[in-house]
Formats: C-alpha cells, structure tokens, sequence
C-alpha cells in the first residue's frame, strides 16, 4: 500500500515538473530580437523581448524614428506588451499600422504628444503599446490586431533579419 502511494507521490511530481518545464521553453520562444517584414526600406522597425520582462521597440524611416520601452507578459499562447509612461518630450503615436496620408498623420499629431504643451526638438516618436497582443506562427511573431483603414495588411516580426533591397 505504502510503495503504490509513493509511486502515485513520484509520478504525479513527474508530471507537474515536465508542464513547468513546458511554459518555460514557451516563454523563451518569445525571448529574442524580432525584425520587421512588412515594410520597405527605408523604414526598419525592431523589436527586443528580454528575459526580464520588458521589451524594447526601435526604428525609423528617412529622418524620423521611434522607440518605446515597457513590458510584457504571456496569457496561454500569446505575448502581451505595454509600454511604460515616459516624462520626455516627444512625438506620441499608437503602435499599429499607419494607412494615412501625410497630411492625415500631421493633422493627428498635432496636440499627440508625451507631455502637453511641450514642444519635441526632433523628428522622434514614442510608440504606446497597449495590450499589444501577438501570436507565434513558425518562425514569426504576428500583432493580432487589424486596422480598419488598412485591413489586408499585418503586423509581422521574423527572428531573422531580412536583405531589402532599394526601390
């Protein structure tokens, strides 16, 4: 009786180490540098989950860039992030895609900043993640979200960084 209990003891440990063992090579899957695929040069975007919880957001396009900076965290199999508060001065944009004019993205911008009334000194952004929510499929990590203006286009970032070629 005694060596049946202590066989049920050693096996259900067994099985409760290998599902801890599971979710940590899951998280570490997400745990890289991530390169944009959807767009051409000259934009670049790359995007740095770190094994502390937090991530790190950086590209840009011509003369303009962005960053951000924030954490994340997983709910069953999908990578959530959020950007943190900053008291710098800069442009502030939602992270997603963009599928406007100029003109459009000027006129937005206009009281969109990090601390109202101040003025940036450059071309520079801060992107807010809010609950940004993506998926692992293969070898890219894809955002879940879909903008309206823009729906036949996907965020996507591969583990590997791709050759572009000028137009």
């Amino acid at each position: 009786m005694k060596i049946k209990l202590l066989m049920m003891i050693l096996l259900v440990n067994f099985i409760s180490c290998k599902k801890e063992e599971a979710k940590v090579i899951k998280k570490s899957e997400f745990v890289k540098t991530w390169f944009d695929t959807v767009r051409m040069t000259p934009y670049m975007s790359k995007l740095k989950i770190n094994e502390n919880k937090t991530f790190n957001y950086d590209g840009g396009a011509c003369t303009s860039s962005f960053h951000s900076k924030g954490t994340w965290r997983i709910e069953k199999d999908t990578l959530i992030l959020n950007s943190y508060q900053i008291n710098k001065c800069y442009w502030k944009e939602n992270f997603g895609l963009l599928c406007f004019t100029r003109e459009e993205i000027d006129s937005m911008r206009k009281d969109n900043k990090t601390i109202k009334d101040c003025e940036p000194t450059r071309e520079e952004s801060y992107v807010i993640f809010q609950n940004e929510r993506f998926y692992l499929k293969n070898d890219t990590l894809i955002h879940t979200k879909k903008n309206k203006n823009c729906p036949k286009l996907r965020i996507a970032f591969s583990s590997i960084e791709k050759v572009r070629k000028n137009n």
